[in-house]
């Protein structure tokens, strides 16, 4: 009877432990919910806070203990489904929690079944939507438009993701233009797109003072209206990572500042411990033979535009490259530049870095001063078109004004020459900024050409009749029309305006010298899938703003763009 006694005393023990585990268990799992299909559990699916990872069992279920102090839950997209979409474009894969971190709470989520092994996916940067520059009317012509193209003409699904700067912080109280006035456009115009955002600098809280918090509460309305600033998404068999990249530190200074912003906007291009912990969580759902493509605001590694070498850009790049080292093939891709390159870092021969040029152009100046979108390296504004098939992926730079997605722009330097001798307030303009090119000490009967979207393993190739020409990559080389189309007609509007920031040089020009005038020139480039794009130039040729008219069909913007330039 004592040793039954014991027993049962033991027992009664063990029994209240666990029952006060599973009480405590039950009580620390405050955000709990299902991911269905057709009211079908999904299981696999991975579930975070930002903070904590976990995946839904059998059933769909998930629980997890949040400290809410990011204040969502969301799930990474799997493979073979897409999200519930708010607004026509932006997907539901997260909900807002109760600040209350002792308030349990339940987030359920219903996924729509598609076959998206094969799709296309749009790589674009910088809107800079801002209620300026006759932005609105210049986006619905170009970008909008060609979206519109792509989805009808696709037998395949089509998607979107947006490299940050959505809106423009500066403006965000001076011209009543924010966050919900970006999403209100994206409704109004019904942009077709399931879209993917990141956060940019930009897209950040001018009115955040200066304090130890002001990164977390400047992307606040970030957080709260678009999304969060750091998550993941599976579309087919490509795992997409997106990091926020922009320490927004809006430091007090001189001003003056624009209505509503207290500080100068500054920032830093890091990743943060926070998230790279997270990352680490994330990618252990993650077979390393699975792409993996990172997205952020800011490139983090730079190619050198003299020696064509890719450098680490801030500490970051290591830091995150280490961690992805593993995976077999990663592609990061960035946009804040407003301008083209492609990096590979020596130290990861599994990594790409794609720095994808601006939608925007040159902030919607060109498009309303000279009827074109050219960004600072003479890229064409646009995006990046990415045709996926299983873990294939190909792309191919698109210009927002021509869906023929030309690769290219070759210049007569006699004719540019000419044009810049002849041109005086451009000489007045260029005499302020002493590291432009004035294009006089260029020889005669030479060719220039701008490759927008040049990788290493791409062929550039020129003739003069049947002669093949000897063709050198130009290092720190500028391309002229950016100093004409935005440059100049703000110089004629504004004396004052002679920065060095107009124009930038860039590492994908080539240089050829013909030997006359006045023989016709093909230039030939083959990219890394071996298309071949092809430009024939009647010489002399002109140079000027037609060049990409000529380019765009001939249909000028202006004709487009029936509201007041404001």
């Amino acid at each position: 009877m004592q040793k039954m006694t014991k027993r049962y005393f033991v027992a009664r023990i063990m029994l209240a432990l666990t029952l006060c585990w599973l009480t405590a268990t039950s009580a620390a799992q405050n955000v709990s919910g299902r991911i269905t299909c057709e009211g079908k559990g999904i299981a696999g699916v991975t579930v975070s806070d930002g903070y904590v990872v976990t995946q839904t069992d059998e059933n769909g279920n998930y629980n997890i203990n949040s400290g809410k102090k990011n204040g969502y839950v969301f799930y990474t997209l799997p493979r073979g489904y897409e999200p519930q979409v708010k607004d026509g474009f932006n997907p539901m894969f997260w909900a807002k929690l109760n600040t209350d971190v002792s308030a349990k709470e339940q987030h359920d989520f219903s996924l729509n079944k598609v076959d998206n092994d094969r799709y296309s996916l749009v790589i674009s940067a910088d809107y800079h939507l801002a209620n300026r520059n006759n932005d609105d009317a210049q986006f619905k012509a170009t970008f909008l438009k060609r979206m519109q193209e792509l989805k009808a003409a696709s037998h395949y699904p089509v998607y979107n993701t947006i490299l940050g700067d959505l809106s423009w912080d500066v403006y965000w109280y001076a011209n009543n233009y924010n966050l919900k006035d970006f999403v209100n456009t994206m409704k109004t115009c019904k942009f077709p797109l399931i879209t993917f955002p990141v956060i940019g600098n930009h897209d950040n809280n001018p009115g955040t003072p200066e304090g130890p918090d002001t990164d977390f509460e400047a992307s606040m309305p970030w957080r709260t209206i678009m999304c969060p600033n750091y998550y993941s998404y599976n579309l087919g068999k490509i795992h997409y990572v997106v990091l926020d990249n922009i320490i927004y530190q809006n430091q007090k200074g001189k001003g003056p500042y624009k209505k509503g912003v207290v500080g100068e906007r500054n920032y830093k291009c890091e990743i943060t411990g926070e998230q790279l912990e997270w990352l680490k969580k994330d990618l252990a759902f993650v077979d390393t033979n699975t792409t993996v493509v990172v997205e952020f605001h800011s490139p983090t590694w730079v190619l050198d535009k003299n020696t064509f070498e890719t450098k680490g850009k801030n500490k970051s790049a290591k830091e995150l490259s280490d961690i992805m080292k593993p995976y077999k093939r990663v592609h990061y891709v960035s946009g804040h530049t407003h301008y083209m390159q492609n990096m590979h870092p020596k130290e990861y021969p599994n990594i790409t870095e794609h720095n994808i040029a601006a939608v925007c152009a040159m902030w919607w100046w060109t498009g309303k001063l000279s009827d074109i979108s050219v960004c600072s390296d003479g890229t064409p504004g646009g995006y990046s078109l990415w045709n996926v098939n299983g873990d294939s992926i190909t792309w191919k730079y698109m210009s927002n004004e021509d869906n023929n997605g030309i690769q290219m722009r070759v210049y007569d330097i006699n004719a540019v020459k000419e044009y810049y001798s002849g041109e005086a307030t451009l000489q007045k303009f260029l005499s302020k900024n002493d590291k432009r090119d004035d294009f006089k000490n260029w020889s005669e009967n030479s060719i220039l050409i701008n490759v927008f979207a040049y990788d290493t393993d791409w062929k550039v190739e020129a003739f003069e009749g049947k002669k093949l020409l000897a063709v050198k990559r130009m290092p720190a080389c500028e391309d002229p029309m950016p100093a004409i189309a935005h440059d100049l007609p703000r110089y004629k509007n504004n004396k004052n305006f002679a920065r060095n920031d107009g124009s930038s040089k860039n590492n994908h020009m080539f240089f050829a010298q013909c030997t006359t005038s006045d023989k016709p020139v093909t230039v030939k480039v083959t990219d890394s899938f071996g298309n071949i794009y092809t430009k024939k130039v009647a010489r002399p040729a002109a140079f000027g703003l037609s060049m990409d008219r000529e380019q765009i069909q001939k249909t000028k913007i202006s004709k487009r763009y029936k509201k007041v330039l404001r």
